[in-house]
């Protein structure tokens, strides 16, 4: 581990940031809830291709 988190860690944050910012702008504006977790599933989504297809997981010990 080269810092305080990890790459994984921070696929697993991003995540969940987008989601919790999708609702907040859903609580402090006018669009629905709806449609802001739709909005907000956009760079979630992006953030879990980027960890399955991009920088995919690997054993322990086999990364070089």
């Amino acid at each position: 581990m080269s810092g305080p988190l990890s790459m994984p860690d921070l696929v697993l944050a991003s995540i969940a940031l987008s989601m919790l910012l999708a609702s907040l702008g859903a609580v402090v504006t006018s669009i629905s809830l709806v449609t802001a977790l739709s909005a907000g599933s956009l760079p979630a989504s992006g953030s879990i291709g980027y960890a399955l297809f991009y920088d995919p997981p690997v054993p322990s010990g086999s990364r070089a």
